[in-house]
């Protein structure tokens, strides 16, 4: 069983369907702030982008970006913002129903963005996600991750990603080098900002 019960995809269904919190009509402003310093190569690939505001903000600089999730309506609000898009946005997103926790599935990319998804798994789903990353990110590219970094004494909520945890999942000997992990936050429509952590963090 997940975090989120017996049926995850259930779940999530039903969040979209009442309304995703996460979900703040742009990019979360940490992402924006990481993406503004260390410029990221394409193509790229976005995990868990909800209805695509992290795409269509990489987009907008001009990077090719495949952004996948697996609630449809997610994917579905997603494709309803590439019409009011211009031309040569729009034809640098792509959109896909797909499990995010195979990245390597996808292709091969210069740059992956998590905004909110490793925060969703548990350790073990974590390490494996974080293998498949390795074969996902060509040499010198980048991950870019933004995650909650406090636990809530609740059920359905994501779990905290630590600078701890960080540094031990990304070591050098695994091939990693991490370039910058700060404390930040994730916004939300239903309360105030979440301590959350970022980090970017480079493939050798």
């Amino acid at each position: 069983m997940s975090r989120f019960g017996p049926d995850p995809h259930a779940f999530f269904d039903h969040v979209y369907a009442i309304g995703a919190p996460w979900e703040i009509g742009g990019v979360q402003p940490a992402m924006a702030e990481l993406v503004e310093r260390f410029a990221p190569r394409g193509p790229a690939l976005d995990l868990g982008c909800a209805s695509g505001d992290l795409s269509i903000h990489l987009a907008r600089q001009g990077v090719a970006v495949i952004g996948v999730d697996f609630v449809r309506a997610a994917i579905e609000e997603a494709e309803a913002k590439r019409p009011s898009l211009p031309a040569e946005v729009a034809d640098l997103l792509t959109f896909a129903v797909a499990d995010a926790t195979r990245p390597s599935e996808l292709g091969t990319f210069g740059s992956v963005f998590d905004s909110g998804f490793l925060h969703l798994l548990d350790a073990d789903e974590s390490a494996s996600l974080i293998e498949d990353l390795g074969r996902a990110l060509v040499r010198g590219g980048r991950l870019y991750l933004h995650e909650f970094g406090v636990e809530f004494p609740v059920d359905n909520v994501p779990r905290a990603i630590t600078e701890t945890e960080v540094r031990e999942r990304f070591t050098a000997a695994a091939g990693w080098r991490v370039l910058h992990i700060a404390e930040a936050e994730f916004l939300s429509t239903v309360a105030a900002p979440t301590p959350a952590i970022i980090a970017c963090i480079e493939k050798g």
